[in-house]
């Protein structure tokens, strides 16, 4: 009877550390802007982040960026949507801003998500600076009605020809909730408020109107829409497939102290039985 006790006692235990959930994981993500010169070639970003859910940051965002304004109109038959024909920039740096701009990565409360942006160049330049601004951040392009970094003073072709793409992660995403479809209607100007703070700018040869860079913007959070009218449409954001589980290997653990002096007391209960049943010899 002791060593029944005992033995439950030690299962108990083990089986009652606490369950550890991750809040980790890499998600997929396609952002679209309308764009209403281009039609049917929309702007998109596609790519994939990393998310880490408790402390509501991102990493590792890299992705592409589709030019609109590229290729063929129409698109020849045997190219396919979203793309198309369209050429695509390739977006890989996660690039902090200098002291004095805008963060490139925030967290908003008030529209319940972050913010995070990634570059073509190591190198948050992208709008002129000439009326003021911090060179990047959408208002700083609308505030420069889109003009390329450098303007007035560098010739484009010795320019930085930069782009980006700003995306917005809700608070909800998690590995338990790991597909999240955001909208935007602009002329009703309804839907997600996150995404539409989101923009993205192309001030590469295939982004550019004279000295003024492809961009999209809303009314509501910017005040305008994009250089050639484009505005946020849609996110859609789904949680990659987990790589197969290994097969377990058996590795040593050391036991705590509680379960350690509980293997004690079992020992002893082993030792007490065993003492009993010789003196009932």
């Amino acid at each position: 009877m002791k060593l029944s006790i005992l033995g439950r006692a030690l299962l108990l235990l083990l089986a009652s550390g606490p369950a550890v959930q991750a809040a980790t994981a890499t998600f997929n993500i396609t952002t679209t802007w309308f764009e209403p010169q281009t039609r049917p070639k929309d702007t998109i970003f596609q790519g994939s982040f990393t998310w880490d859910s408790a402390t509501r940051t991102v990493t590792n965002l890299r992705g592409v960026l589709s030019q609109s304004m590229t290729g063929r109109f129409p698109p020849p038959s045997g190219s396919t949507a979203p793309f198309f024909d369209q050429s695509l920039l390739e977006l890989t740096h996660m690039v902090a801003a200098p002291a004095g701009a805008r963060a490139t990565q925030w967290h908003d409360s008030a529209l319940g998500g972050t913010f995070a942006t990634v570059f073509l160049r190591n190198s948050t330049n992208t709008f002129s600076t000439l009326r003021g601004g911090d060179g990047w951040h959408p208002t700083a392009g609308v505030t420069n009605t889109g003009l390329f970094h450098g303007f007035s003073t560098t010739p484009y072709r010795n320019s930085i020809q930069n782009a980006y793409a700003l995306i917005f992660v809700p608070d909800q995403l998690s590995p338990t909730n790991p597909n999240i479809t955001l909208t935007w209607n602009e002329a009703a100007q309804t839907g997600s408020l996150g995404l539409a703070h989101t923009a993205y700018a192309d001030c590469t040869p295939g982004g550019m109107m004279g000295s003024v860079c492809m961009s999209a913007w809303s009314r509501r959070a910017y005040g305008t829409v994009g250089t050639m009218g484009g505005f946020p449409l849609s996110q859609v954001i789904t949680m990659q497939a987990a790589a197969p589980t290994p097969a377990p290997v058996a590795v040593p653990v050391p036991l705590p102290a509680s379960a350690a002096l509980m293997l004690f007391l079992v020992g002893i209960g082993l030792v007490g039985t065993t003492t009993q049943g010789r003196r009932h010899r």
